[in-house]
């Protein structure tokens, strides 16, 4: 568990949005506008990191302690620094130190960290990603954020495409795979050229992952569905069906 920035204090300071993202720099690149609306709009905004971000290029595991933990703080740093763009502090963002590239292996534990995060801050509204079988990290966590909503009865959890085998990162027309499991309706964000410039300095911040070209990237959300996850699992992660049955399995024995 490097780089894992987790602390509750005992105010009560529930948020109005609460975002759920695999990877520093997910939120903006997904969500960066939507965030800054809510912002403008004087929402308390929380931001939960997943991973820890360190994986660079090949199997974070590889990867020797000191360079992890060195990693996963420039992450964390850009996330802090994109993030103050829209007034959103220090205090409200947190990682959960999940290796980057492995969280298939850390169900359970996710689960447990991410009920906790649930119930202590109660939010007005989730963000998490959907699966769209774009990055492992990303279907995971959207899995098991809506997997414990579904089992607490948190209803209120909005999704946001990214990118997957029919959509590049950097989209700026983005639009959710069509899906058996999902019927909802799709919102895409109208941005304008100011938002968009302010989306491009809060992904600048991210240098270690070079980002800011794809500030182009559209933002579309769509109300969750909580109910039918091995669908949307066996539908379009890229793991083959013979490894995600254990995951389900494992889950559901919770």
């Amino acid at each position: 568990m490097v780089g894992r920035k987790i602390t509750f204090d005992n105010k009560k300071n529930n948020p109005d949005v609460l975002v759920i993202a695999a990877h520093p720099d997910d939120d903006v690149i997904g969500l960066g506008t939507i965030l800054y609306r809510h912002s403008k709009n004087n929402d308390n905004i929380k931001v939960v990191f997943v991973t820890n971000g360190s994986r660079g290029n090949g199997a974070s595991w590889r990867v020797k302690v000191n360079e992890s933990k060195r990693r996963s703080e420039v992450r964390f740093r850009e996330a802090v620094q994109a993030l103050s763009l829209i007034n959103i502090p220090k205090e409200n963002i947190f990682c959960l130190g999940y290796p980057d590239g492995g969280t298939q292996r850390y169900l359970k534990n996710m689960s447990e960290d991410i009920q906790t995060l649930i119930l202590k801050f109660n939010p007005g509204r989730i963000y998490v990603h959907c699966i769209e079988g774009g990055h492992l990290d990303h279907d995971m966590t959207s899995y098991v954020v809506k997997f414990i909503c579904s089992k607490i009865g948190y209803s209120n959890v909005f999704e946001w495409t990214e990118y997957h085998p029919k959509q590049p990162l950097g989209s700026q027309h983005v639009k959710f795979l069509p899906s058996y499991s999902s019927k909802q309706k799709e919102i895409k964000v109208d941005i304008s050229e100011e938002e968009r410039n302010l989306k491009r300095k809060m992904l600048a911040f991210h240098h270690s992952q070079d980002v800011e070209k794809i500030y182009l990237q559209g933002e579309a959300i769509r109300q969750a569905n909580t109910f039918e996850l091995e669908k949307e699992l066996y539908e379009h992660c890229q793991l083959p069906k013979r490894k995600l049955r254990p995951i389900v399995k494992d889950l559901i024995n919770l």
